[in-house]
């Protein structure tokens, strides 16, 4: 609750603050990842650790992100509330698996990661669309960070779906690279970074879903099928209500 309580205020900081921004950003980037911390019991010698840690800060720092280029309060408040709502749910299940096992829910976490991360792919890649065209930037600038963000949120889940480390490692760096190829094609789409980003979220669920279940020998027609069924209908929501330039 803590933890909530701390990212729901430096969202309103960060939205009503009248001090410049660097010092909001600062407490809002620092405060949440040192509860998490804690309650992670400071074991910075685990990978558990770092995964879980890195998890809800990639998560808060791509909404910080994508939360610079928005411009109606409406949408920040949303949007800090969403987040909020994330990192709570995030660490109710982190303190059930580390503090009350008997209470956790098994997979929790797995689902929850994988999520997230698709969730934070979209706030991500909206922030990289929109710094690329305001800065004028090479598409081949914020690609490379697309690449180390996808191999990262590909090993974290992995890791977290317990696939061992040569297995992911393969699947996390091949994957990368494809959605880096696919982030560039998608910057060639004459339509808004929304569009953009919101497309890249879909391919990242489809690919990070569908790897996972893969590696965990548990895929099969109907899960395909699901999968590929869930991916057309949001993609065709996503091209069929956007702004064609």
């Amino acid at each position: 609750m803590i933890i909530a309580i701390t990212t729901i205020a430096s969202f309103g900081i960060l939205i009503y603050s009248h001090t410049p921004i660097g010092l909001p950003l600062l407490f809002t980037v620092l405060a949440s990842p040192m509860l998490f911390a804690r309650l992670l019991k400071w074991e910075w010698q685990l990978a558990s650790f770092w995964v879980f840690l890195g998890i809800p800060l990639f998560f808060l720092v791509s909404s910080i992100f994508f939360f610079l280029f928005l411009e109606v309060e409406a949408v920040k408040i949303a949007l800090g509330v969403f987040v909020t709502f994330g990192i709570w749910l995030f660490a109710e299940n982190v303190f059930a698996f580390y503090h009350l096992p008997s209470t956790y829910q098994a997979y929790a976490l797995e689902y929850l990661s994988l999520v997230l991360f698709v969730v934070s792919g979209f706030f991500f890649t909206s922030g990289a669309y929109a710094v690329q065209i305001f800065l004028q930037l090479p598409v081949w600038v914020p690609a490379l960070a697309v690449f180390w963000v996808v191999l990262f949120s590909s090993t974290a889940v992995f890791w977290v779906s317990k696939v061992s480390s040569s297995v992911s490692n393969l699947f996390a760096f091949s994957g990368a690279l494809l959605m880096t190829e696919l982030y560039i094609a998608l910057a060639m789409l004459p339509t808004s970074f929304i569009t953009s980003a919101a497309a890249f979220s879909v391919f990242l669920y489809l690919y990070l879903g569908l790897t996972r279940v893969h590696v965990l020998e548990k895929i099969s027609k109907k899960v395909l099928m699901r999968y590929l069924r869930t991916a057309v209908i949001l993609l065709a929501i996503i091209f069929a209500s956007a702004r064609w330039i």
